[in-house]
C-alpha cells in the first residue's frame, strides 16, 4: 500500500513538473471556465484549436496551483476553482485569449478568467482586454489599407482631372 502511495506522489511530481514546462515555455497561457458546456462544444473548441496550433488541457486545479508557484507565477488561487480549461500556444501569445474570447462569443458557458501573457499574470480585466485587440494578420491588413488609401484616392483624383480635361 504505501509503495502505490509513493508511486501516485512521484506521478503526481511528474505532472506538476510537466506542466510547470508548459507554462515556462509557452508564449501565453489562458485559464477558461468551462462548468456546463456540453460535449459537443469542448469538441468544437479542441478543433479549432487544433487548427490554430494551440494546446487544450484540463488539469486539477491542485496541480496546476503547484505548477504555477513552480513557474514563479503568483496570484493565481482565486482562479484556479471550478471546472477549468487550460489553453497554451507556443507560436503566438495572443491566440489562446483569442480563441476563447470568440468561442464564447457563440458558447457563453466558457468564461474567460486570467491568464499569462508575455510571462506575466493576467487577471480577467486585462485578459480580456487583450483577447480584443486585432490580431497581427488584422493589424497589417489595416496599415495595408492605410498605406493604399493615400494612392487611391491619388488615382481617383488624377482620374478625374484626366476626365475634366478630355471634355
Amino acid at each position: 500500500m504505501e509503495k502505490i502511495v509513493r508511486q501516485a506522489h512521484i506521478k503526481k511530481a511528474e505532472i506538476v513538473n510537466n506542466i510547470a514546462e508548459r507554462i515556462k515555455n509557452s508564449k501565453a497561457m489562458v485559464i477558461a471556465e468551462y462548468k456546463n458546456l456540453t460535449v459537443a462544444n469542448i469538441t468544437e473548441l479542441r478543433q479549432e484549436a487544433l487548427k490554430q496550433n494551440i494546446f487544450i488541457k484540463v488539469y486539477k486545479d491542485t496541480l496546476m496551483l503547484r505548477a504555477m508557484e513552480q513557474a514563479n507565477i503568483k496570484n493565481t488561487d482565486a482562479y484556479l476553482t471550478q471546472q477549468n480549461i487550460y489553453i497554451f500556444s507556443d507560436d503566438d501569445s495572443m491566440k489562446p485569449a483569442k480563441l476563447v474570447f470568440n468561442f464564447a462569443k457563440k458558447n457563453k458557458n466558457l468564461v474567460l478568467k486570467a491568464g499569462i501573457y508575455e510571462g506575466n499574470f493576467m487577471d480577467t480585466a486585462a485578459i480580456n482586454e487583450i483577447a480584443s485587440l486585432p490580431s497581427k494578420e488584422d493589424l497589417y491588413s489595416m496599415f495595408a489599407s492605410s498605406l493604399i488609401y493615400p494612392l487611391r484616392q491619388f488615382m481617383l483624383l488624377t482620374k478625374e482631372i484626366a476626365k475634366t480635361k478630355s471634355e
